[in-house]
């Protein structure tokens, strides 16, 4: 455990980081609970006047926003610790980032999203937040040089970029306007965020496990290898769909995702039998995290195994559940980072949050995912296969709506008792 009686600029610059994060996840906690109750009645007037569309979009984007910010944070930390340079550029850019947060969000509140139902930043954010990352990497890169964290964190920062970059691209047609979003997407959420994530959990690693730092060190090329084959998995199944003939080899091949996470969970489990006496929960996080993944992955292997299962899944809950999944898998892997720095910082051995948020996002997250899967399924079904019509289909899934707007009350409600144990413990307080 590292001890600072006072914060240097870098933990500053992270600190501002993490509060962001736990803003923004309050701030989707609400959004995502407002586009769900829309569903509980479709045809009550009540309901009707939500402002729905907008909530469900920038729901979306506050998610994406939260994941980033907290991948972000927890990249500068780790970077502040092997004396990563603290200079000028380093505290505006983390201003510029407050300023951009805060524009996204009153983009997304006046329905000012782009892309399928305003689901996507602006082009002029877009081009922000791009700056904005390429600023925050070239301070810390002299210190990726040393650090094998540091450089798989980089690799997936630099993926974001590249995807970020990908997505401003003028489509010529409607079939490049499909691959471009697919890569722009599949490369941030599949690749760039999990590179990031798995990055961060090394780093926890080193604080919460007996495992050798030399260890560590060497394994983390496998496990970032392991992340960059999965995820080049899942986008090629998603951009290119298998042809008839070769549809047997084509899931074969995505069937490999889920084995090459577990592959990535079996490294770590060592990690989580070998304990140190650090209390602040990291580890606990850190285990959701590489669930979440796990169960993500497998998932989008048994849906896109073959091209005929994701025609009939393409564009129901199950898109959604698959999206959401893994963005609060990196999400889980911030807040194991924000719990662990937030005590170093303090010099503290012990819970910042303590385990009733834990818990409560834990089952908020999988009540939510269960019921807002088997809504999926029962919408394929009803939808695709019996050919009843959508709203009818939305009426008949009412039930199944409202387990997943319970999950998300009780996801919200942790997030809630987190912010308050996060800033009662807050770093510099």
């Amino acid at each position: 455990m590292i001890e600072s009686k006072f914060m240097t600029t870098t933990q500053k610059i992270a600190a501002r980081f993490f509060l962001q994060t736990v803003i923004l996840l309050l701030l989707y906690g609400v959004a995502a609970l407002i586009s769900a109750l829309k569903f509980l009645s479709p045809d009550d007037s009540l309901f009707t006047v939500l402002p729905y569309q907008q909530a469900s979009g920038l729901a979306n984007i506050l998610l994406n926003l939260a994941a980033l910010t907290g991948l972000v944070g927890g990249g500068v930390y780790v970077a502040g610790q092997h004396r990563a340079a603290e200079n000028f550029t380093l505290r505006l850019v983390s201003w510029v980032w407050t300023v951009l947060l805060i524009l996204s969000v009153l983009a997304g509140i006046f329905g000012m999203g782009e892309g399928r139902n305003l689901l996507e930043l602006p082009v002029a954010l877009d081009i922000l937040t791009v700056a904005a990352l390429i600023v925050i990497l070239l301070p810390l890169l002299p210190a990726a040089l040393r650090v094998p964290t540091l450089q798989i964190w980089c690799v997936g920062l630099v993926a974001s970029i590249v995807a970020i970059l990908i997505g401003l691209i003028t489509p010529g047609d409607f079939g490049q306007e499909r691959v471009l979003r697919g890569l722009a997407v599949g490369i941030n959420i599949y690749l760039a965020y999990p590179l990031m994530a798995i990055a961060l959990g090394y780093w926890l690693m080193h604080r919460f496990s007996n495992l050798t730092p030399a260890w560590l060190d060497r394994d983390i090329y496998v496990a970032g290898g392991l992340v960059l084959l999965a995820g080049g998995l899942v986008i090629l199944s998603t951009l290119f769909p298998v042809p008839e003939w070769i549809g047997g080899i084509g899931g074969l091949a995505l069937g490999l995702a889920p084995i090459l996470y577990a592959m990535i969970a079996a490294r770590c489990y060592p990690a989580l039998t070998r304990r140190n006496p650090t209390h602040t929960l990291g580890a606990h996080w850190f285990t959701f995290s590489l669930l979440l993944y796990l169960l993500t992955f497998g998932l989008l292997a048994a849906l896109g195994a073959a091209s005929a299962v994701r025609e009939y899944t393409l564009g129901t809950r199950l898109s959604d559940l698959q999206t959401t999944m893994v963005l609060l898998a990196a999400v889980m892997m911030g807040l194991g980072v924000i719990n662990q720095a937030s005590a170093e910082i303090r010099g503290q051995n012990w819970r910042i949050t303590g385990l009733t948020p834990f818990w409560l996002v834990v089952l908020g997250v999988l009540v939510g995912g269960l019921a807002l899967g088997a809504a999926g399924v029962v919408q394929v079904y009803l939808e695709r296969i019996l050919s009843i019509g959508y709203l009818d289909t939305q009426t008949l899934l009412v039930p199944l709506y409202t387990g997943w707007t319970m999950g998300l009350l009780v996801l919200l409600l942790g997030f809630i008792v987190y912010a308050l144990g996060f800033w009662a413990r807050r770093p510099g307080r």
